[in-house]
């Protein structure tokens, strides 16, 4: 009888045991205390892993000090500040690296990232649209300018520099002032451009405009300006007034005349490469900071153009102003003939028609 109460004893012992081990669930009534998860190098199913950190080149063609070069670099802060330094951005200025063809060609290879391109050149990397805005008085003023910009018409430009294959990515359009002739030797009419050997850019678009205005065109680099005007090589060119004075062109060439042959649009454009590499949270930081560099553009353009006009008297520019473009739009008709295709004067007749 001992030994049989022993051994029912001992199975008992062995149930209970087996009903403590710690392979089997915890009790309801004493739950035992749940060890600590072991660490993973994978996130959580329910969290988002951070964005790796990244760095973009911003680069423009105006030196340190230009009020356009001031822009990018507000946009620049504004990209660091607004992704808490996730994103960091090299800045490059005074055509460090390279004039504005080899920047375009940089952006479209991915070298760098971020520029500031005038729609008149990216005509030459594709762009057809954006052609409508190059063509010479389209837009009236600055009134007229921002109104365009928000307006469907500018939506649809902004969006076409993509979508035309550029390979570049419209951020924002941002704006300069008008472009103004100066010359060494004073131009008080439109008569007196006439045979003047005057710098453009080299795109078939400014040299048709300068031949119909009676003058004649030379292409040539905006760092070898300078040199060409002292020289006399060239007997005058074209700048908004923050261009004609930063460069110091007024030493050379102390003669402008107010014509506003063509108010350029510009743009903010990165990369294509460099979008397609962004999360959704990057791009939307980068969006955010050109809507905020846009509204700081508009704000600060108009005084800076007060300032300069201001100062003209004690530089020594004799300015001429041109209140009635009516002889100077006539002139350049044949440009609009040339380039007029039936999309590009039906974007024209549309910013035309925005009072």
């Amino acid at each position: 009888m001992r030994k049989a109460i022993s051994i029912l004893s001992a199975l008992a012992m062995v149930a209970t045991l087996a009903a403590c081990g710690g392979n089997s669930a915890p009790s309801s009534s004493a739950p035992a205390p749940s060890a600590a998860p072991a660490a993973s190098s994978e996130p959580a199913a329910s969290e988002a892993a951070p964005a790796e950190a990244i760095t973009l080149k911003f680069v423009e063609q105006m030196p340190e000090g230009h009020i356009m070069t001031d822009t990018l670099f507000h946009f620049a802060d504004k990209v660091e500040e607004l992704s808490n330094g996730s994103i960091k951005v090299e800045r490059y200025a005074g055509g460090q690296l390279g004039d504005d063809t080899a920047m375009q060609e940089g952006v479209q290879m991915g070298t760098i990232d971020v520029i500031r391109a005038e729609f008149t050149t990216l005509v030459n990397f594709g762009a057809k649209k954006a052609a409508v805005t190059t063509l010479p008085y389209v837009i009236r003023d600055r009134d007229h300018f921002w109104k365009m910009v928000n307006s469907d018409v500018g939506e649809e430009l902004l969006a076409s520099i993509q979508e035309d294959g550029t390979q570049m990515v419209a951020l924002c359009m941002i704006e300069e002032g008008s472009r103004h002739f100066f010359t060494k030797d004073p131009v008080n009419s439109l008569a007196d451009l006439k045979g003047m050997k005057l710098r453009v850019q080299n795109t078939e678009m400014w040299l048709e405009i300068v031949k119909a205005l009676g003058a004649s065109p030379t292409p040539m680099s905006f760092s070898e300006l300078y040199t060409a005007l002292q020289s006399g090589v060239v007997d005058g060119a074209e700048q908004p007034l923050s261009g004609f004075v930063s460069q110091k062109f007024y030493e050379v060439c102390p003669n402008m005349i107010l014509d506003g042959h063509v108010y350029p649009v510009q743009a903010y454009v990165i990369s294509e490469l460099t979008w397609n590499k962004l999360t959704d949270e990057q791009k939307e930081i980068i969006q955010q900071a050109a809507k905020e560099t846009q509204a700081y553009n508009r704000e600060t353009i108009q005084a800076a153009e007060d300032e300069i006009m201001k100062n003209f008297a004690d530089l020594g520019v004799t300015v001429v102003d041109v209140p009635d473009k009516t002889e100077w739009i006539n002139a350049v008709q044949p440009v609009y003939e040339k380039f007029g295709t039936p999309e590009v004067l039906e974007l024209l007749k549309r910013i035309q028609d925005i009072k």
